[in-house]
């Protein structure tokens, strides 16, 4: 075994630690006539994403706005809402 096998994980783990991670959002679609979120199978609609104004357009295209909002959360480095 050589330096060369443990080469590429070296690298992986350098480079993660010299690069600023961006922050992550969680971007929700709410019915704004109940307040709840969009459900879908009994499950919350909730989509995680580094540009939360991208993500949201795209919710909200072919949407009413009188009847659908956006909800932005930021998230922790771990993915917990802050």
């Amino acid at each position: 075994m050589t330096i060369l096998t443990h080469l590429p994980a070296f690298a992986g783990v350098a480079l993660r630690a010299a690069m600023p991670i961006s922050p992550r959002f969680a971007v929700s679609l709410i019915d704004r006539r109940t307040g709840d979120p969009h459900l879908i199978c009994d499950m919350p609609l909730r989509l995680t994403t580094d540009t939360p104004a991208l993500t949201a357009s795209e919710l909200m295209r072919n949407r009413d706005p009188d009847i659908w909002d956006i909800f932005v959360e930021r998230l922790d480095a771990k993915g917990a809402i802050q």
